[in-house]
């Protein structure tokens, strides 16, 4: 089973729109593949992102309650990480490198060029169409 943490770009785009983003989630949810790591600080930005004026349009204030009680239940809760040093060029991402340390993720899944262009990160970061094909080779 994979270890992953997925950025909050993830998680929003899978709350607004089908692809590949939508698919690791839900294999998250259902299957025996893919664990999925979140935090506190990683739920709040998700819920930030999703109560923008702009994206409320494509999602209603309903269906980002449930959304997010699914990712509280149904994903592995952890408690935010202690130690986050200044790792990356952008120092908002800098929990998520901490988190998937912390907790001994495989991959950081995310659409984030800070992160993907970053090649010394541990672990490595991977975008969502790469890792779908980890969890679902030939998809």
């Amino acid at each position: 089973m994979l270890r992953v943490v997925l950025d909050a770009n993830i998680f929003v785009s899978a709350a607004i729109s089908l692809g590949p983003s939508h698919r690791i989630v839900q294999a998250a949810f259902v299957g025996d593949r893919v664990r999925a790591l979140l935090c506190p600080a990683l739920i709040t930005e998700v819920e930030n992102v999703l109560a923008r004026p702009r994206l409320q349009t494509r999602i209603s204030n309903a269906e980002v309650r449930v959304f997010l009680d699914d990712l509280t239940m149904l994903l592995d809760f952890v408690p935010d990480p202690l130690d986050v040093p200044a790792v990356t060029r952008d120092p908002k991402d800098d929990y998520l490198v901490a988190l998937a340390g912390a907790h001994g993720a495989d991959w950081i899944v995310t659409g984030d060029k800070d992160l993907l262009e970053w090649e010394a990160q541990s672990p490595p970061a991977i975008t969502p169409a790469d890792f779908e094909l980890l969890i679902e080779p030939g998809r």
